[in-house]
């Protein structure tokens, strides 16, 4: 066997192994029984009836919405700062600043979500939905920076010079030359905020207090019983999100179209 034919056969096995799982779930979501097991009895769509219909489980889903929605927003719009921070200007301490913007990323999620609660135990602040934004805000913060950096450092920045030769003052060069460009990039990274943030479970679940997010309920009922309505429920946000990925991705890829044009 060729390098060329097993590096290929290595990449099929971590594919078959990250998704298996998740095909497994989607099997069973339309299994006709009520033990998880095969064989399989037969098709059914009443799992996804009894989610849909369930008051707890879609009042859990407008709770992750209320809590992704703002994570996204702020996560950009704090990412999109210092993106242009990094891209366009130098500085003294860039280098400190660019590391202490990747360093929630590289903390472990335990570790970071133990002091957040420490954090807001000395301060006397009660766990909210406020509070669970602002720490997903913190660690989401670096993937939307990078985002948004990765399509600013690929436009021509002789257009912004452009600007200031003709008097544009820099809120105007923000605005009619810099945002335009970059309006993509900060979508993408909205999509790509608000996955993380439906997803996020380990701070999420330290500090929701009594809000019960849906990534904080479906763990907490898998630990207790196997319900094939959480399998139907797992399979619509694994399709959810692979939605949201796919219109990410695809602003993406017209955003780097963009800067190519511009760079022409």
């Amino acid at each position: 066997m060729t390098l060329e034919r097993l590096l290929r056969v290595w990449v099929v096995l971590v594919y078959a192994f990250m998704y298996m799982p998740v095909a497994v779930i989607a099997v069973f979501s339309f299994n006709d029984s009520d033990m998880i097991a095969f064989p399989l009895q037969g098709f059914t769509w009443t799992w996804y009836a009894d989610v849909l219909t369930d008051r707890r489980f879609l009042g859990g889903f407008w709770t992750t919405l209320t809590i992704a929605f703002p994570t996204a927003l702020i996560a950009t719009a704090l990412g999109g700062l210092a993106a242009l921070a990094i891209a366009r200007y130098q500085f003294r301490w860039k280098l400190v600043f660019i590391v202490l913007l990747l360093v929630p990323f590289l903390i472990p999620r335990i570790i970071f979500a133990v002091a957040q609660l420490l954090l807001l135990s000395e301060l006397n602040i009660e766990r909210s939905v406020a509070t669970i934004i602002a720490a997903q805000v913190l660690i989401i913060l670096p993937f939307t920076a990078l985002i948004i950096t990765s399509v600013l450092i690929r436009l021509d920045s002789r257009l912004e010079e452009a600007a200031a030769d003709l008097v544009a003052s820099a809120w105007q060069t923000f605005r009619r030359v810099q945002l335009p460009l970059m309006w993509n990039g900060l979508i993408a990274a909205a999509f790509i905020a608000m996955v993380l943030s439906s997803g996020e479970y380990v701070v999420t679940a330290f500090l929701s207090g009594r809000v019960q997010p849906l990534s904080v309920m479906v763990a907490s009922d898998f630990r207790f019983s196997l319900s094939p309505s959480l399998n139907a429920l797992a399979s619509l946000v694994v399709l959810a999100n692979c939605l949201v990925i796919v219109v990410s991705e695809s602003i993406r890829w017209r955003a780097r179209r963009a800067a190519t044009n511009a760079g022409h």
